[in-house]
C-alpha cells in the first residue's frame, strides 16, 4: 500500500517538477511538499485539490491503491487505464459534494480561528 505522500512525489516527479516548482504553483514552501512526501503531514482538502490540480491528477487517484505505477497511467475522460485495468474515475456528483462539505468545514474553521482570536484578545 503506498502512502499518500508517496504518490504526490510521484506524481510530481513524473511531471519533472521539483518540489520548489510545485511549492511556487501553489503557494505554499517549500517545507511543506517536503512533509506531504515524507508522511510527515496531511495536506488539508482544500490544499489537497490544488495538488491533484496542478499534477493533472484526480484527487481518487491519489488515495487509490489500485493506480501505482504513474509512468503506466494514460487519463482519457474521466477512465484511468493503469495497464492492468480500468477505473472509472468519472463521479462528478460525489466530488462536488465532497468538495462542497470541505468549503463548509474550512469555512466552520475560519469561523471557529477567529472567535478564539477575540477570546484571547479579551
Amino acid at each position: 500500500m503506498m502512502s499518500l505522500g508517496t504518490k504526490v512525489k510521484q506524481y510530481r516527479e513524473a511531471k519533472r517538477l521539483s518540489q520548489d516548482d510545485l511549492a511556487l504553483r501553489l503557494d505554499v514552501t517549500q517545507s511543506t511538499i517536503s512533509n506531504i512526501e515524507s508522511d510527515k503531514s496531511i495536506p488539508n482538502s482544500m490544499l489537497l485539490s490544488r495538488i491533484a490540480k496542478e499534477l493533472d491528477v484526480d484527487m481518487n487517484q491519489l488515495f487509490d491503491d489500485k493506480v501505482t505505477n504513474v509512468s503506466n497511467i494514460e487519463k482519457n475522460d474521466g477512465v484511468v487505464n493503469t495497464g492492468s485495468g480500468t477505473i472509472n474515475m468519472q463521479s462528478p456528483e460525489l466530488i462536488e459534494s465532497i468538495l462542497k462539505n470541505q468549503e463548509q468545514i474550512a469555512h466552520l474553521i475560519d469561523s471557529q480561528n477567529k472567535l478564539i482570536e477575540k477570546l484571547f484578545k479579551k
